[in-house]
């Protein structure tokens, strides 16, 4: 297989690494300055590419969907902080007829990480005696914050809880906290790869679930391995829909 990538930072560089290692080939690297708002890809420059992975940053992720899909390839986007445009991409992507598969987070764990978090909040739910909270930490290049992860995170606490109606990384600057607001709390320093942690506290006891990555690697494999799964494939895909064909679990695809 043929890939292309889009962003050629920390992650960009892991995917590489991953892709070699796993047979594949990495025909075209388009880094920031050789990509500005993604009018280094196209059809000529993505010709004999069969999926690009996108870890870019946020500002630039939607036209470099915009064009790969334009191009007719199919597409990896590990890149967070373009939500907020998702019905721009999911009708060019359509529209094009290719594939897309996108997640915060592409390590198989941490996805499996996300399915251990939902059953856990599933069960406390009725016992409102446990407060929910979420620790997140980074290493200090990280631009955005909360994470993608984190944020993933978030809303499954909010769906699953109902005594949680919103998240807030801050503290009120006086008085008692509001308990129907779930707390989040970010670390950036040194070079941490990532850790998630949510916990349940109680007045007698607190649960931890937590997930720590011990480098880029699991996120980078998982992407290429997503890269594989989306090649031919049409339409917008999350890695629910990933580990739901791979695990054959299909009530949650």
């Amino acid at each position: 297989m043929n890939l292309a990538l889009l962003g050629y930072g920390r992650m960009g560089r892991a995917v590489e690494a991953a892709a070699r290692e796993r047979g594949h080939s990495v025909v075209l690297i388009l880094d920031a300055d050789e990509n500005p708002e993604g009018r280094g890809i196209t059809p000529e420059a993505m010709d004999g590419v069969d999926v690009a992975v996108d870890f870019s940053v946020p500002g630039a992720a939607v036209d470099n969907i915009r064009r790969t899909a334009e191009a007719g390839v199919d597409l990896v986007v590990g890149t967070t902080g373009w939500e907020e445009r998702r019905s721009e991409v999911e009708e060019a992507v359509r529209a094009a007829g290719v594939g897309l598969l996108h997640a915060p987070n592409f390590s198989i764990g941490v996805n499996l990480f996300f399915r251990v978090v939902e059953e856990a909040a599933r069960l406390l739910a009725p016992f409102d005696a446990y407060d929910a909270h979420l620790v997140e930490a980074h290493h200090r290049h990280k631009v955005d914050h909360p994470s993608g992860t984190a944020r993933k995170l978030t809303d499954i606490l909010l769906e699953r809880l109902p005594g949680k109606k919103e998240w807030s990384k801050d503290l009120p600057d006086e008085g008692a906290l509001d308990p129907s607001v779930l707390q989040v709390s970010v670390i950036r320093a040194g070079e941490v790869a990532g850790m998630h942690a949510v916990g349940f506290d109680g007045a007698h006891d607190r649960i931890e679930v937590r997930h720590e990555a011990r480098g880029r690697e699991g996120f980078a494999g998982g992407a290429v391995l997503g890269a594989e799964w989306i090649r031919g494939k049409a339409g917008v895909f999350s890695m629910e829909d990933f580990l739901a064909d791979r695990t054959g679990d299909e009530e949650r695809g």
